[in-house]
């Protein structure tokens, strides 16, 4: 059975330390000593990420080395990252192999359409502890939307996590996203023992009919707080959920990341990162 830890989530709508099991993980910024991150994490659990982390440079010129630092402290264990650009002519390098290597972990693109002579998409990056046993790339052309969309997906030895960035101005291109990925990820894990987890930008406020859509077959595991604009945020569009049918896990932690000692993540990106901490069932 999984088992999801969650508190109140609506009494605050804003913390600075949000945590979905309704405890607090702050430490205080203020005491003395060299505290090693604001975000406890359970000892044995699997700490996913997911961050849209605007090609690096919504505020800053290059926040990837920041960021690093920022997913050093909370130890992440794996991410998937939401606006990437690849040796296009915006950023002439692979953003998620750089920020790879900052990290000394390993990575995944998943390209979502061509972008100023090259690619632009999603990505997952974790650690090399983890041992992959397939990646692959969910394509997700536009109907009545902007723009090519991708869902990037690496199966581990005892886990799935896949991460996209759904349609920003088209809700049916978001439904028809929702339903491509939900169809895909069911047809290869439903009823396996691994469980399987979305993370991602998915544009869409909690009560919407494009996360009513996605929750037919997911359950959402991060909670309802804001997470955009990350100066002052007042809106929650980024999650990460477990798809209903697959492998057994608890959440022991889960919530919206803006405090951090490595760095300021109000201007690292536009929109601030979301946790899930994973006990497996081995």
């Amino acid at each position: 059975m999984n088992r999801i830890f969650v508190g109140l989530m609506l009494i605050m709508p804003v913390l600075s330390c949000s945590d979905g099991t309704g405890n607090s993980n702050e430490r205080d910024p203020g005491q003395t000593g060299n505290p090693e991150t604001v975000y406890v994490k359970e000892e044995g659990s699997i700490r996913l990420v997911a961050y849209n982390v605007g090609a690096f440079s919504k505020e800053m010129t290059d926040s990837a080395p920041v960021i690093a630092s920022m997913m050093k402290e909370i130890y992440a264990d794996a991410m998937v990252l939401n606006e990437l650009d690849r040796n296009n002519e915006r950023h002439n390098y692979d953003q998620l192999a750089r920020f790879a290597g900052y990290m000394d972990w390993d990575c995944w693109f998943g390209k979502a359409m061509d972008y100023r002579g090259g690619e632009y998409g999603n990505g997952a990056a974790y650690s090399k502890d983890l041992k992959v046993v397939n990646r692959f790339v969910i394509s997700m052309p536009k109907d009545t939307g902007s723009e090519d969309r991708s869902c990037v997906v690496v199966e581990f030895e005892d886990f799935v996590f896949a991460g996209t960035h759904l349609e920003v101005r088209s809700v049916n291109d978001r439904i028809l996203g929702v339903q491509k990925i939900s169809r895909e990820l069911k047809e290869r894990y439903a009823g396996g023992s691994k469980p399987v987890f979305l993370g991602g930008d998915m544009n869409s406020f909690p009560d919407s009919e494009v996360i009513s859509e996605i929750r037919k077959d997911w359950d959402m595991l991060t909670p309802k707080y804001p997470t955009y604009p990350s100066e002052a945020p007042v809106n929650c569009a980024d999650y990460i959920f477990s798809l209903k049918g697959t492998g057994s896990y608890e959440v022991s932690s889960s919530g919206v990341c803006s405090k951090f000692y490595a760095g300021n993540a109000a201007v690292t990106s536009d929109h601030l990162p979301v946790y899930a901490d994973i006990l497996l069932d081995r």
